[in-house]
């Protein structure tokens, strides 16, 4: 499973604050339909953006559990939280997608949002996930097929190189919605939601989503075998596209509910 060091987490700040993923964080949300009062564990928390929106959503008497393998992830995320004074109902620990240090039947629901791509034994994450669950909770999973990935560039063969080595170096698993639902069944639970949105983009912000992926998509490139002058060229290509009309970007994500 990834680790993000301080220059990563700085990064995930960025694009986790773009207007993109805010908005993918409301429409996650409105699925867990998470309630007051409900306990709930977050999975690979990042920097706590999700896990503070969904403490809102179940105080005053309810509380989340945030966990992520990177402490420099639980330091940013616990910075967060006292700024948004929610440490009494959030608490964030490191902590193992596939060793919950959780009892059994703990939480109402568990969420894992774009988080278990990373993790390298995804059936065992997904039996501990099952195992904190509470009878008739609910585990939502998030996460992308970067397949469905598009960008607009002068050279499409290239473009497509460069987001399967994205997918090669940066996921276990850069499929996973395809196996969400063998896996949930192999661990006990039901299927009872499924459903997919898309990212759009149509103009160049250098402060989207996908102008804020282009680093790490071209630092994967590079450690996946694409020349220097390759991946030069195609990032030269996306950040001149500045006039109306050059600009696409397309990914698809997907949601899946499953109940125990």
């Amino acid at each position: 499973m990834l680790t993000y060091d301080a220059k990563a987490v700085a990064r995930l700040e960025k694009i986790y604050s773009t207007r993109q993923i805010v908005d993918q964080r409301r429409r996650f949300r409105g699925i867990v339909s998470a309630r007051p009062g409900e306990f709930g564990l977050d999975v690979g928390c990042g920097v706590a953006y999700l896990a503070c929106e969904l403490a809102k959503e179940v105080a005053p008497r309810g509380r989340i559990a945030a966990i992520d393998r990177s402490g420099e992830a639980v330091r940013a995320s616990k910075v967060r939280v006292a700024k948004e004074e929610l440490d009494g109902i959030i608490d964030v620990r490191l902590g193992d997608a596939t060793k919950l240090e959780f009892p059994d039947e703990t939480f109402d629901f568990v969420v894992g949002a774009q988080v278990y791509c990373y993790v390298s034994d995804v059936a065992r994450a997904i039996r501990e996930a099952a195992r904190v669950l509470r009878k008739g909770g609910r585990l939502v999973v998030l996460d992308s097929d970067w397949d469905m990935c598009v960008w607009a560039s002068k050279d499409p063969s290239l473009t497509r190189r460069v987001i399967a080595a994205r997918g090669a170096a940066q996921f276990a698993h850069a499929h996973l919605p395809r196996e969400v639902h063998a896996l949930v069944r192999a661990a006990g639970m039901a299927l009872s939601d499924a459903q997919s949105f898309s990212i759009i983009e149509t103009r160049y912000d250098p402060d989207s989503y996908s102008v804020g992926i282009i680093p790490s998509t071209c630092e994967a490139a590079l450690k996946h075998g694409i020349s220097p002058e390759e991946v030069g060229r195609w990032a030269e290509d996306l950040r001149s596209r500045t006039t109306q009309g050059e600009w696409f970007f397309c990914l698809n994500r997907f949601v899946f509910t499953a109940t125990k």
